[in-house]
């Protein structure tokens, strides 16, 4: 198969890795979209098994070829939700994070502000006893 060919079907970022791949012409442009699940497959990891499902498609039945689509689809929607909790988890850590930033800034903010006090009076008492001698 062509990169020309696949350019035409497949989004570009994976033309380059279905181009290690042999795909039946007639998945491609029928089945475009359960092309695109099984190169995007992580529980297919290796090329080796994703060539598999890519071998079998011409034998496969309807049903088969939807059971495959809905356990791949069902795979992705499984990840990207997985994908988003730690994102969210990610969003709250790192909000927490700068919040303790923020407080610890505001902290040294403050005993800067009460060294500067303290500085002030002692200079203030050390005039004072001066004046006095």
């Amino acid at each position: 198969m062509t990169r020309e060919m696949l350019a035409q079907y497949l989004p570009a970022e994976l033309v380059e890795f279905a181009l290690k791949f042999v795909i039946p012409e007639e998945m491609l442009t029928q089945d475009t979209d359960l092309v695109i699940l099984l190169l995007n497959s992580k529980s297919l990891n290796t090329v080796e098994e994703k060539q598999n499902w890519f071998n079998l498609y011409p034998v496969m039945n309807e049903e088969q070829i939807e059971k495959l689509r809905e356990i791949l689809t069902r795979e992705k929607q499984k990840l990207q939700e997985i994908e988003e909790k730690y994102r969210k988890k990610h969003e709250e850590i790192t909000k927490k994070y700068e919040e303790a930033n923020e407080k610890r800034a505001q902290q040294q903010i403050k005993i800067k502000e009460a060294e500067a006090v303290t500085q002030q009076q002692e200079a203030e008492d050390a005039d004072a006893l001066l004046d006095l001698i």
